[in-house]
């Protein structure tokens, strides 16, 4: 009997060691590997992986109503002040939105180049890209001011990014002659996308880099711009169209005049011109409001 008991002991210490180590590797066969803090394997909520937001590539899931006729304008101007001057106007024109569905632009756009009056800013010059050299060859604003209230006329709305710039540049403008301001109602692109709540940066070429629509040249065109203003209005609509900017609007303003070669050194003085209708006790006749170009 006295021979039996360490025999006992040294079976049930064996029994009890092969127990323990089964049971380990059972608990090690549940857990992932390198994972010292989780051993059933699960993630902890705190650190849930979450998936980025989504790019905002469709604003509202279904079309909004949105008028007949649509005008987007943008001007380039000598600076940011309010004592600045527009430099260039263009306007793009919607005739009748209810062909979209067909994918057909009805369209027809002004783009107009003017002599500000005064030197553009260095950094304005950068992105509108005419010298003061050849701006002093072009004719006044308020020569075409009659072709661009004509161009807003048909209009039900009016759109521009960053509508209140645009819109104060050109009623200053228009109160310098004794005409009226914009009497349209007026929508911003810029605001529009903040009010929807969509991520990242409202700038124009922010948002037009999200829906996959690129710029044609480096310079901030004005008539570039309204035409990308349009593509985010209706982006914003659900009217996404697709193609490239035409190609009628790479070129020069449509009234801009010759400029002779400079002049060897500093530039002259500006001569003080007369403006049109009525700027400063003078008056002079405008010239005849311009037929604006159809593209279809």
């Amino acid at each position: 009997m006295d021979g039996l008991l360490p025999q006992a002991i040294a079976i049930g210490a064996t029994v009890a060691c092969f127990v323990f180590l089964l049971g380990r590797a059972f608990l090690h066969a549940r857990k992932p590997s390198g994972d010292t803090q989780n051993p059933e394997g699960l993630i902890p909520a705190e650190v849930s992986p979450v998936a980025p937001p989504p790019l905002p590539h469709e604003p509202t899931s279904k079309e909004t109503t949105i008028p007949r006729c649509v005008a987007f304008f943008d001007v380039e101007t000598t600076g940011l002040s309010d004592k600045d001057r527009i430099v260039t106007f263009a306007g793009v024109k919607l005739l009748d939105t209810e062909t979209l569905s067909s994918g057909t632009l009805s369209m027809e756009y002004v783009y107009l180049i003017f002599d500000p009056g005064r030197k553009s800013h260095p950094r304005a010059e950068a992105i509108h890209g005419y010298s003061d050299w050849a701006l002093r060859h072009q004719e006044n604003f308020g020569v075409y001011a009659e072709t661009i209230e004509t161009f807003f006329d048909s209009a039900d709305l009016v759109v521009a990014h960053n509508a209140e710039f645009d819109v104060g540049f050109y009623n200053r403008e228009m109160e310098r002659l004794g005409r009226p301001a914009i009497n349209k109602p007026i929508f911003c692109t810029l605001n529009g996308y903040r009010q929807k709540g969509l991520i990242g940066s409202a700038s124009l070429s922010a948002i037009c880099q999200r829906i996959d629509v690129a710029r044609a040249t480096n310079f901030h065109g004005a008539l570039e711009d309204a035409w990308l203003a349009m593509r985010v209005y209706l982006w914003l609509n659900n009217r996404a169209v697709s193609g490239k900017l035409p190609p009628e609007f790479t070129a020069d303003p449509t009234n801009m005049k010759p400029v002779p070669p400079p002049p060897v050194g500093p530039l002259p003085r500006r001569q003080r011109r007369k403006a049109a209708v009525r700027e400063e006790g003078t008056v002079v006749a405008p010239s005849p409001p311009l037929q604006p170009p159809v593209l279809q």
